[in-house]
């Protein structure tokens, strides 16, 4: 037992000894090494836990650790919100979506993935709370999701975190968030990572949606939703591919010089352009 440790190290302790699975002994590890105490009288205590985890992260896993989770995406986007116990992750869901996961001041409260879904400019988000046990059944959703949040508390979870990602090889694109961000900048952060473009479509001889700072048009019309670098043809394709063989035009407002402006097919559309297709 080490000297003058305290409670949050106590409970870490406990989790390990309750571990199942070799990620959840390596998680609740990593928090024993952050919570011991850090004076000398510690020094052969700390000795010991690093070389219980390097051992752990050495081994080869059992089959029964190699199970993967699958939960179907839904909506436009599937992201992960991964994080250390108490990083506030299950507060973050609540914020964002319509989700009411349980949150708690005991460590390692979530023990299976909390779905939600946020809203953003029409666009729908599917938000997924992985467990801070790490469990690779559950990891395995972030490997295969299009972006993650890494909810942090401060700076000096960062870095492991990133240990994280690599541990498990998630080469997603990722940003760090802080449950005091306001919900608007967060969710603008996180549609910016993962790489797509909102296109809203307006029939010829018909008022134009009005779009202001990113917000959805007051007609609440639901955007497409495109890869950035997408072009008309790719936005007519999503519309149906039949248009591409009476496309004659197309009007934009937003990416051209001037409102309405006339392209062809290999215009690159931005974020929040409105598109007018001619066919026929």
């Amino acid at each position: 037992m080490p000297v003058n440790a305290t409670a949050e190290y106590y409970r870490a302790e406990s989790h390990y000894l309750a571990a199942k699975t070799r990620e959840e002994k390596i998680a609740a590890l990593e928090e024993m090494i952050r919570e011991a105490p850090k004076h000398k009288g510690a020094e052969a205590l700390l000795s010991q836990l690093k070389q219980r985890l390097a051992k752990l992260k050495s081994q080869s896993e059992s089959k029964s650790a190699r199970k993967t989770a699958n939960i179907p995406k839904e909506g436009d986007a599937q992201i992960c919100i991964i994080g250390l116990t108490q990083s506030g992750k299950s507060s973050l869901l609540r914020k964002l979506t319509n989700a009411k996961p349980k949150i708690s001041e005991q460590p390692y409260t979530t023990t299976k993935p909390e779905i939600g879904v946020a809203d953003y400019c029409g666009v729908k988000l599917q938000l997924i709370e992985i467990p801070s046990s790490f469990r690779r059944e559950f990891m395995s959703i972030a490997q295969n999701c299009d972006a993650i949040i890494i909810a942090i508390r401060d700076g000096d979870e960062k870095e492991t975190m990133l240990e994280l990602l690599e541990r498990f090889r998630i080469r997603k694109p990722f940003c760090f968030i802080t449950l005091e961000e306001d919900e608007k900048k967060i969710k603008e952060k996180v549609w910016k990572i993962l790489g797509l473009i909102k296109v809203y479509t307006k029939e010829p001889g018909k008022k134009q949606p009005k779009i202001e700072g990113g917000k959805p048009p007051s007609s609440g019309q639901k955007p497409m939703v495109l890869e950035e670098g997408a072009t008309v043809a790719d936005a007519v394709a999503d519309i149906h591919k039949d248009f591409l063989k009476f496309f004659r035009f197309a009007r934009i407002w937003g990416s051209t010089k001037f409102p309405g402006g006339k392209v062809g097919l290999e215009h690159r559309l931005e974020d929040d352009d409105v598109i007018e297709i001619h066919a026929g």
